[in-house]
């Protein structure tokens, strides 16, 4: 049986090994940086007045920064992205499938970081009326999440009614998707509530973690993030 176990995974890493090959060069899609009728702006003050707070446990671990860009529309409206940033993601559940996902898309041949860039980003969107009133947020959720899949698919949900401060979001998924909780939400045991303080998103850290390809294929695509963010204050 272990013989039988060891072949397929060998014949399955030949097979996937074939397929990055012949994807690598593969151009999916041209993505333009000059978005109209979006001005960037840097305002440290505002960004920290809505930065969420962010709930989570030893098992997903903890954001170790909040890096952020923000623009205004020509109807007056602030658009501000807080980019969570963790050390890596694992799925540390039991089981073969998850076994593959640590050794084929996170560890071993690193899927993951090929395709995106190092470390583990995830997004957090608002935007902000002339009158200073949250008027949308926009964040991602696991979709029928099953630890024991080899992936997470994610979904997109819009917040556009009863919004209140301090946003709070719980990290739900092993690659720290969220859940959106309100201010009664009290916490579990092990989890912790963590606010910090966000910091300019500039160019330079913005290609050092590869957030945006001009030509995306396959195995080079963008890390999540709102195309007005592409523009940015220097």
């Amino acid at each position: 049986m272990k013989k039988i176990i060891i072949s397929i995974i060998v014949v399955f890493l030949v097979l996937l090994i074939g397929f990055v090959t012949y994807v690598a060069n593969k151009t999916v899609r041209v993505n333009e940086t000059d978005i109209p009728n979006f001005v960037p702006i840097k305002d440290d003050s505002l960004a920290n007045k809505y930065c969420p707070y962010i709930i989570s446990n030893d098992e997903y671990e903890y954001p170790y920064a909040v890096y952020y860009r923000s623009s205004v529309d020509d109807k007056g409206n602030t658009y501000i992205a807080y980019h969570f940033f963790w050390e890596r993601e694992v799925n540390n559940t039991k089981g073969f499938v998850p076994w593959l996902s640590r050794n084929i898309y996170t560890g071993g041949l690193k899927l993951q970081k090929i395709m995106f860039g190092k470390h583990d980003i995830e997004v957090i969107g608002i935007v902000i009326d002339k009158k200073n009133k949250i008027t949308q947020v926009i964040y991602e959720s696991p979709e029928n999440y099953n630890p024991h899949d080899f992936s997470v698919k994610h979904k997109t949900n819009e917040i556009t009614q009863n919004i209140t401060l301090p946003l709070r979001f719980k990290v739900v998924s092993w690659n720290h998707l969220f859940q959106h909780v309100d201010g009664n939400y009290e916490l579990k045991k092990g989890e912790v509530e963590l606010f910090i303080k966000p910091q300019y998103f500039t160019q330079k850290l913005w290609d050092e973690f590869t957030m945006f390809k001009k030509e995306e294929t396959a195995l080079r695509q963008n890390r999540a993030h709102y195309p007005w963010e592409r523009e940015f204050v220097n």
